[in-house]
């Protein structure tokens, strides 16, 4: 008997359907997130009746304790398997039954699904087929977020992953998976047309509630000390498309935090290369991608994310239909913030930008508007003033 213990997410489940079709019966899935996954595998291996099950961990990692508990079961002649793609999971490949993988030879990122279908191919357990391959493909662009601007069915897939119930979805990939090709039905199509605009919609308005605060931290002693400027949200629901293109209306933010009080659960969500949210979110016993994390609703990040973020004012959106006061003008585009103050941003030369607040040059010049407006919105937070404000201040 096999027991397969994998995450709860799109790359996680699909873990599992590839396991179904790969061993049948003789699997038992259990589908965890990061705060039951140690529980459910020290429950295993407490258990005597299970001492033959053969162990395979894939999209989730366990803590260091049940990582020496396995390696023990390992060497006394156990079956494990461990197959993850996160960096934070890197260490299990110091046992001859972790493989961990980020990126592939030609620099293409990994996802745990792409990498256990790969395994049940070496191994002869899964042979590989049209439909299968379409498939993992688009959890892998979905997972990686290389899907964006290019892959858009890779998204469409994990929204028809949330929209269905998990039975039905499971019902209906595994017949396709079965199949020689992987393609969504006509009456998919149309339920995820209409779950785009309603996305759409949700995006605007949590756009336009949310805060924004600054947090200086580190994991502790010895470890480098970074400030960030910090955009939170309250949201139950499509926490990748707010993340995406929350951070992308708003690149003056180094991370979008989205709270989910309901399972006492963050996501964390960055554009910046130089911001790592799987870092970041260890704080709080979570982890991930670089540019995509998750972690717990601990006391501290209570504290920090609901508790202090409660005083603060959210931050308006830029008006969007001026004639006048528009961007990249170099006479000087106007924005204000919660406390009535002003800043122009300007060009003397159309080259270099500058920057007033309440009539006081600032220092720094800016080699482009958008380096420009983004200090106007992380140090001051203001948004373009609407028309007529505007002219009222000139």
């Amino acid at each position: 008997m096999i027991h397969l213990f994998s995450h709860n997410d799109l790359d996680g489940k699909s873990c599992g359907y590839l396991a179904q079709l790969a061993f049948g019966d003789n699997c038992k899935i259990s589908y965890c997130s990061h705060g039951t996954i140690n529980d459910r595998v020290e429950m295993l291996l407490d258990n005597p009746r299970e001492r033959k099950t053969e162990i395979i961990i894939t999209d989730i990692a366990v803590n260091e304790d049940l990582m020496m508990r396995l390696d023990e079961r390992s060497n006394a002649g156990g079956k494990v398997k461990l197959i993850d793609h996160h960096a934070t999971a890197l260490h299990f490949n110091g046992f001859d039954w972790g493989h961990v993988q980020v990126r592939y030879d030609d620099e293409r990122l990994t996802c745990a699904t792409s990498l256990f279908y790969e395994y049940l191919i070496e191994n002869g357990k899964l042979k590989p087929t049209g439909a299968l391959d379409e498939y993992v493909e688009l959890v892998r662009l979905y997972d990686t977020w290389e899907w964006f601007d290019q892959k858009v069915e890779a998204k469409r897939l994990n929204d028809l992953f949330f929209i269905l119930p998990p039975d039905k979805f499971e019902d209906q990939i595994m017949d396709r998976l079965k199949g020689d090709s992987f393609q969504f039905s006509e009456t998919e199509t149309t339920i995820l047309d209409l779950e785009e605009e309603n996305i759409a919609d949700y995006i605007k308005k949590k756009q336009r509630q949310m805060v924004e605060i600054w947090d200086t931290w580190s994991l502790g002693e010895g470890s480098e000390e970074k400030t960030y400027k910090i955009g939170i949200l309250h949201a139950e629901r499509y926490h990748s498309e707010l993340g995406n293109e929350i951070n992308r209306e708003n690149p003056h933010l180094d991370l979008i935090v989205i709270l989910n009080i309901a399972n006492k659960r963050i996501g964390l969500r960055t554009i910046h290369d130089e911001v790592d949210c799987s870092i970041y979110a260890k704080q709080y016993g979570g982890g991930g991608h670089p540019k995509a994390s998750g972690g717990n609703m601990t006391s501290e990040a209570f504290e920090k994310f609901v508790v202090a973020a409660y005083h603060e004012q959210p931050r308006r959106i830029d008006a969007p239909k001026n004639e006048h006061n528009v961007k990249e003008n170099p006479d000087g585009s106007l924005y204000v913030n919660n406390h009535r103050e002003v800043s122009k941003i300007y060009s003397e030369d159309n080259q270099t930008w500058l920057i007033t607040h309440k009539t006081h040059p600032v220092d720094e010049t800016f080699e482009s508007y958008q380096a420009a407006e983004n200090y106007v919105k992380r140090h001051f937070e203001g948004w373009l003033m609407r028309d007529d404000e505007a002219n009222n201040n000139n």
